[in-house]
């Protein structure tokens, strides 16, 4: 199984950052308090027929993930970004069982990069 971490992409990441290790560790995480935030409102949003939020959350997850280097969750995210177009997606296209599979994978992987990014990023010892 590929990593959900791309190290490369971490690695940039911290290196625009100045190589400051302890403000990469606060960016990581802002991304763990943040994505199962997103996947909450995914999953409110398919059971309250919103689009919107649906596409709102997978728009921000995407964008959060691919700065963090988890670039299958960044790509889950965008497919359920462009699955859930406010302008040609309607409240009844959330049952589709496609849509909640898509989001479920969206939370495995979540799960994936929290844990690697934790493993590479790891909380300074106090």
């Amino acid at each position: 199984m590929e990593p959900a971490i791309d190290v490369a992409v971490l690695d940039a990441l911290e290196q625009a950052i100045g190589d400051d290790r302890a403000f990469l560790r606060e960016l990581v995480e802002t991304y763990l308090e943040d994505a199962p935030r997103q996947i909450t409102a995914m999953r409110t949003g398919l059971g309250g027929g919103d689009v919107e939020q649906v596409h709102r959350a997978a728009h921000a997850l995407k964008s959060i993930s691919a700065t963090v280097g988890a670039n299958a969750l960044s790509a889950a995210a965008r497919e359920l970004e462009t699955l859930t177009l406010p302008a040609t997606t309607a409240a009844t296209d959330l049952s589709e069982p496609e849509i909640a599979a898509l989001v479920d994978i969206i939370a495995t992987e979540s799960g994936r990069a929290g844990d690697e990014l934790n493993a590479l990023v790891p909380a300074e010892e106090s």
